[in-house]
């Protein structure tokens, strides 16, 4: 194992501090990496020592550290686009301040794709990621997208994803709910696309857990703590910070004598979908 430069690094993926919460990088032989993070992201009602979208964060940031670690290349843009998350065992929760470490390796890696897997350990691995990666080049990435730069501003003292995002609920109508974001501030998306702001997927998943946990209490008809045991991604658009999103969920099982859920969020931008995401609870 080998130290990794994370200035360099995060130069290369085009991700900074602090949507990039390592704070070490190591380099491990065939095309792996290791890194250690603290958690920051609200759990809500969520069990577990970390919220299941941030873990994704993290672990999606390290597949694409993966990516570049081993080669010299140019900086590249990794679009996630599709991804499992699945929980492997139940983890007590921590102190607040606590580390994680977290390893990713490459499946495959291409000029315009990436896959790679990675899992997370509190002693042991109690999580897995899989994720598949649109990889854009720099001038491609900016020739798309130019519409979207802003000037990003002065980084604030404190990581705006300490904090969720603010919904507006409408009343739930049999098994299905709607929630409706405003723009994103440009500070919300602070180290995530420099100058590009943009809403991250794993922020939108996070978002998608407030709906969910909504829904699951209308439907039992209380306020239960859950365990996240599946997430299913496809994302379909980077969608502008400075657009409002609404959050369509519905519960398309529900089982009080299992205590298994599922979910389905259907992520919505001007009338299109810009992601869709399943989620499979226990109760």
């Amino acid at each position: 194992m080998h130290r990794l430069d994370i200035r360099e690094i995060c130069e290369r993926i085009a991700v900074q501090a602090p949507y990039f919460a390592f704070t070490e990088l190591q380099g491990v032989p065939h095309r792996m990496v290791s890194g250690t993070f603290v958690a920051e992201q609200p759990l809500g009602f969520e069990n577990g020592p970390v919220a299941s979208a941030e873990i994704g964060r993290h672990l999606a940031i390290l597949g694409s550290c993966a990516a570049v670690a081993w080669q010299a290349a140019p900086q590249i843009y990794y679009l996630a686009t599709k991804a499992r998350y699945s929980k492997l065992h139940d983890v007590a929760p921590r102190a607040s301040g606590a580390s994680f470490q977290a390893s990713a390796e490459v499946l495959t890696h291409d000029r315009r794709s990436l896959t790679a897997q990675a899992i997370v350990s509190a002693e042991r691995p109690f999580a897995h990621l899989y994720c598949e990666y649109q990889a854009l080049s720099e001038s491609l990435f900016l020739r798309l997208f130019k519409d979207y730069r802003v000037p990003s501003p002065p980084l604030a003292d404190s990581s705006p994803y300490r904090q969720s995002v603010q919904l507006d609920f409408e009343a739930p109508v049999g098994p299905s709910i709607i929630a409706r974001s405003q723009p994103l501030a440009p500070a919300r998306c602070a180290g995530h696309f420099l100058d590009y702001p943009a809403w991250p997927v794993a922020m939108i998943v996070h978002t998608v857990a407030q709906t969910t946990s909504r829904l699951l209490h209308h439907i039992v008809d209380k306020e239960v703590s859950y365990t996240v045991v599946k997430c299913d991604l496809a994302a379909y658009q980077l969608v502008p910070a400075c657009e409002p999103l609404s959050f369509h969920t519905r519960c398309v099982s529900a089982s009080s004598y299992l205590s298994h859920y599922v979910f389905e969020t259907k992520v919505m931008r001007n009338g299109e979908i810009a992601a869709e995401i399943a989620t499979e609870l226990r109760v």
